[in-house]
């Protein structure tokens, strides 16, 4: 089979193309024929050397959509979808024509998603669900987003809504607000033209959000802070490199009653993720959750190294994907 393989760490342009064997399977084990895998953030940063526990050589990639067609009779010639904070870093990833994983790490794919919308999409779905599962989202409650038009964010003012809160959503581009609508934003802040808690105060009648999911960090953390409701919750699932520290007034903090959550997606497996991708299933099919609106950028397998130039360099609009195997 043809793989993308790290044999050491470095930029994208360093990575090889090679022949492999197929994988042998375990008993418990299951063939994946992949034919769509998502490429993320996460997954370049591993071929760089700037994510923990990664051993090489090693085949990077963690989402998946394909075709089971080893192990139990039962799942043979079955359209699964997955993902999983292992897959790609302790264990070979999907940037491959097969990948073997355990049986409970797969579960079928939603009916209406096609193959490339559910291959490029686990990582950033399963990161807002476990993230809104965290602050325990309740019908009814207003949740902000900051990055409103990113991946994880999009997907959180989704579940958000199918969960039945009231949804904002940040942008920094008046060009963008159209699209956060679409992903669900019942009021949009352009924070290009607008102090963020000044903001939300106003549009929730000057009590502040429920719940607010930070997938900036660094400077935007305070100001979160400051624009949470009461025993609001605030979620954080990133931070940038070089403001890795942030300070806050811990009087107000500990006066509002305020909740703080660390989410890490690399802490689930993928049978963790499967049955996390499984609740979202039923989101799918009702046609509360539907896949990015922005697209897909869709690349052969020989194509690695340039699509993966296109996440380093933010220069795609929309998901990227490789196509191990064409349908």
């Amino acid at each position: 089979m043809l793989a993308v393989r790290i044999d050491h760490f470095g930029p994208p342009s360093e990575l090889l193309i090679q022949e492999l064997p197929k994988p042998n399977l375990a008993s418990d084990e299951v063939l994946v024929e992949v034919h769509a895998a998502g490429i993320n953030p996460s997954d370049v940063k591993n071929v760089l050397g700037n994510m923990q526990h990664t051993t090489v050589p090693r085949t990077p990639g963690r989402d998946f959509a394909g075709i089971v067609v080893e192990g139990p009779q039962s799942l043979i010639g079955t359209e699964v979808w997955g993902t999983g904070g292992d897959i790609g870093f302790t264990r070979d990833g999907t940037h491959a024509q097969y990948i073997a994983l355990p049986k409970e790490a797969v579960t079928p794919k939603p009916r209406n998603l096609s193959i490339q919308e559910a291959g490029s999409i686990g990582v950033t779905y399963v990161t807002a669900w476990s993230c809104i599962d965290a602050a325990q989202l309740a019908a009814g409650e207003t949740v902000l987003v900051i990055g409103a038009t990113g991946g994880v964010g999009s997907a959180a003012m989704q579940i958000a809504k199918w969960k039945g809160a009231h949804v904002l959503g940040t942008v920094r581009r008046e060009s963008d607000r159209d699209l956060a609508q679409q992903s669900g934003a019942d009021i949009v802040i352009n924070l290009a033209d607008k102090e963020l808690s000044e903001a939300v105060l106003a549009a929730t009648d000057s009590k502040g959000a429920s719940v607010i999911l930070d997938t900036v960090g660094g400077p935007m953390f305070e100001p979160c802070l400051q624009s949470l409701a009461h025993k609001g919750r605030l979620t954080e699932i990133s931070s940038p490199a070089k403001e890795r520290r942030v300070s806050f007034d811990l009087i107000d903090f500990y006066h509002r009653e305020t909740r703080l959550f660390g989410v890490d997606s690399r802490a689930l497996d993928a049978r963790a993720c499967a049955s996390i991708l499984g609740r979202l299933t039923l989101g799918f099919e009702a046609g509360a959750l539907r896949p990015p609106v922005a697209g897909i950028n869709r690349y052969s397998l020989q194509d690695a190294i340039t699509a993966y130039g296109q996440v380093l360099n933010r220069s795609a609009t929309g998901r990227v994907m490789l196509a191990p195997n064409s349908i």
